[in-house]
């Protein structure tokens, strides 16, 4: 079954694992117990002993537990072991984050990060030589991502920063605040480095018209020296009007 994309945690991880650099790189050791000498496999090679055609149940076990060994010893934020714990998890754990997002219409990015902090909070838990398994470690994600949806669910959507905002820009024009129906959103996305190391991904971040022309309007009365002014007279009791200070569109020169 093929499942939409994403622009989330998963994404990042599988853009991680494209880079030619990491998969020459990173190279897991795998002890076996059909050779003396432990082998090595680079992360398309782990994946594939897990999940490929011929897979051997004693070899993915071996892989897993090769895995985790490394991924709770890793002492660096930025290591390798702990992504590759989780793009070797990922075929298991994307269909548990559409299944979510279609039963509780929640966000996919947002279910994916607590799926992948849930996994990443389960290998700080134990040791290196801990018997943790694999079952045990995508059980822990999946129940992250679900505790998270039910609990979006359950809390309201709260408006008290966009009414503190809408009464300041009332207070800095001497006029009224556009209604919801008229105000236009703004959305500033931070993309990703591409970067070979570390787990990154775009930030989103929505600024209502009301919210953006209040800094602005903030911004001028402190470079005009007015800001006291504005300031005593907003929380003034007597509220009498001292002047207006409005934000206008430039027309355009022809």
């Amino acid at each position: 079954m093929a499942y939409p994309t994403s622009r989330g945690a998963f994404a990042a991880v599988i853009h991680h694992f494209e880079n030619p650099h990491v998969k020459e790189e990173v190279l897991l050791t795998v002890d076996t117990e059909r050779n003396d000498e432990p082998i090595r496999l680079s992360p398309p090679e782990a994946r594939e002993a897990l999940y490929g055609p011929d897979a051997d149940p004693k070899l993915a076990t071996a892989v897993w537990k090769a895995t985790l060994r490394a991924a709770c010893a890793e002492a660096t934020p930025h290591g390798p072991w702990q992504l590759l714990a989780i793009w070797l998890a990922l075929p298991r754990l994307t269909g548990t984050a559409y299944r979510i997002c279609g039963r509780l219409r929640v966000d996919r990015s947002d279910v994916e990060s607590e799926m992948v902090l849930a996994l990443l909070e389960e290998l700080r838990t134990v040791g290196p030589e801990s018997p943790l398994s694999a079952q045990t470690l995508i059980r822990a994600a999946c129940s992250g991502g679900w505790r998270f949806a039910r609990a979006a669910l359950r809390e309201p959507p709260s408006t008290h920063l966009e009414n503190i905002a809408e009464g300041d820009h009332r207070a800095l024009t001497g006029g009224t605040a556009e209604s919801p129906a008229r105000q236009a959103d703004f959305e500033l996305e931070v993309t990703r480095p591409e970067v070979a190391a570390g787990l990154n991904a775009s930030l989103r971040f929505r600024v209502s018209t009301a919210q953006l022309e209040e800094e602005v309007l903030r911004s001028l009365t402190d470079h005009l020296g007015s800001h006291k002014v504005v300031s005593r007279t907003k929380h003034s009791g007597r509220r009498r009007r001292t002047g207006t200070m409005s934000l206008r569109r430039r027309a355009r020169r022809r």
